[in-house]
């Protein structure tokens, strides 16, 4: 039996000429599968010419199963894509996985385009996935014992009880060596994902993870992790991104994660992680031990310097910690993008200002700010449901991030996205900062690219399309 997994074309243009991001989830299903042939495909790579890569790879390949796997806003993507595999074989069997379909199974199940899709696969997928195709490798048809599976009853989809959380251990490493696209890259470098956690056990109101795992925290075995490393770095890998959904939730971790990249001489690489403040904050040695390791990049979630918009969001952190966070990774020539939201309900155009100020306060080399989004099943959709400040309900192709759906007490959608532009523009368009920031001297190849960018930043910004992606069917 032959299966193509696919990720969808949508990135965000954020520094996508300098980032091409991997779907290391994918990667994972095809190391867990048994028994078949299989390919994955990063749409990512092809963006300038889906339909036509895609149709290229079906013809040569021929799958009898095709796995998509989509975020919320790369659901119309994904709607596309089912529909040129039903056009190019009626037959082939298409299985959507991912967050917006672990999230929003039963409004696919009853949706106009449920005839697009024959299973849904909710949460993680490499076992519900693997007893999928292993029924259909045998020729059955009753699906009802595959825990977190949605099929087809008489036609309409019924939902099998979720499945429990796999077992990290017993999960073989991802199979990397299917990718049909290889080249993913960072500020030029060959790059790849590695996961060494899953989950979160904090209360954030904005985001959704705990919908997809739960409020637990896991780990992968520390050798798996470095084996996986260690095989990236023998294939000719430059750099890291661990993508945990949150890697400083545990620093004694952490601290042994780079004790043993030090030990095992991997730490000629150059890491990447996304970290929150106050795990960042709990041992302010970590970024020393960070900088030993070979970690070049921290992503810091500030979210905002305004302590009423802190509370708003369930962080329970103060401005005083993030300055400290950021002090200590400087220190040690750690690059340090800073996370922002703004869009929140209370905010004022003084209040998008006051961002890019606390940015030049606390000395981030570069600030990511985004809007705050109200995605599917999380708390802050509820609340701002409730106040009637959700202007774009689901029209999810714009929820990027980045692209103002919401309204203030204040300010239209609109106005949202041109005070982040006008306030934003001054910040990054300064040619003391540009010279001085780390992030610009991280690469100089990637200086006339960064510019580029921030000019991308004002023209999308304007029209309240704030890096909306760039990719053609």
């Amino acid at each position: 039996m032959k299966v193509l997994l696919l990720a969808m074309p949508d990135a965000i243009s954020a520094l996508d000429g300098l980032v091409t991001i991997p779907n290391t989830g994918l990667c994972s299903i095809a190391g867990n599968l048994r028994d078949c042939d299989v390919k994955v495909l990063d749409l990512v790579g092809f963006r300038r010419h889906v339909r036509e890569s895609l149709l290229r790879q079906l013809r040569l390949f021929r799958p009898d199963i095709v796995g998509l796997s989509a975020m919320t806003f790369q659901y119309d993507s994904a709607l596309k894509v089912a529909r040129i595999v039903r056009e190019w074989n009626p037959e082939t069997l298409i299985v959507l996985g991912g967050y917006h379909a672990s999230l929003l199974y039963h409004e696919i199940g009853v949706s106009q385009e449920a005839n697009l899709f024959d299973f849904l696969v909710r949460g993680e997928g490499e076992l519900v996935f693997d007893q999928l195709v292993h029924v259909l490798r045998k020729g059955g048809q009753d699906f009802s014992a595959i825990p977190g599976l949605s099929t087809k009853v008489n036609g309409e989809f019924t939902h099998n009880p979720p499945g429990p959380l796999a077992d990290l251990a017993s999960l073989k490493r991802p199979n990397r060596s299917v990718r049909i696209f290889k080249n993913f890259e960072f500020f030029g470098f060959p790059f790849d994902c590695v996961e060494t956690s899953r989950g979160c056990t904090m209360s954030c109101r904005f985001c959704s993870i705990r919908e997809m795992y739960g409020r637990r925290f896991r780990k992968f075995p520390l050798e798996k992790v470095l084996a996986e490393v260690d095989e990236l770095r023998q294939t000719g890998r430059k750099g890291i991104f661990f993508v945990d959904d949150n890697i400083t939730l545990d620093i004694r971790w952490l601290k042994t994660l780079c004790e043993a990249i030090i030990a095992e001489g991997m730490n000629d690489l150059q890491y990447v992680i996304q970290a929150s403040v106050d795990g960042m904050h709990a041992d302010l040695s970590l970024p020393r031990r960070l900088a030993r390791a070979g970690f070049r990049v921290v992503f810091l979630g500030i979210e905002s310097g305004s302590q009423h918009n802190l509370d708003m969001m369930s962080k329970g952190y103060s401005a005083a910690k993030t300055k400290e966070v950021v002090g200590e990774l400087h220190a040690q020539g750690i690059v340090t993008l800073g996370g922002f939201i703004v869009g929140n309900p209370d905010d004022r155009p003084e209040d998008i200002r006051d961002v890019f100020r606390f940015a030049r306060q606390v000395g981030v080399d570069h600030p990511i700010v985004q809007c705050l989004t109200p995605y599917p099943k999380t708390d802050i959709r509820d609340h701002l449901e409730q106040e009637g400040l959700i202007t774009n309900p689901d029209g999810f192709t714009r929820y990027n991030g980045f692209i103002a759906n919401v309204r203030t007490r204040h300010m239209s959608s609109l106005q949202i996205a041109r005070e982040t532009v006008k306030a934003g523009t001054p910040y990054y368009m300064n040619p003391w900062r540009m010279n001085t920031s780390l992030f610009w001297r991280y690469r100089g190849s990637a200086v006339w690219i960064l510019l580029l960018n921030n000019l991308k930043f004002i023209y999308s910004g304007w029209r309240n399309r704030m890096f909306s992606s760039t990719h053609r069917f």
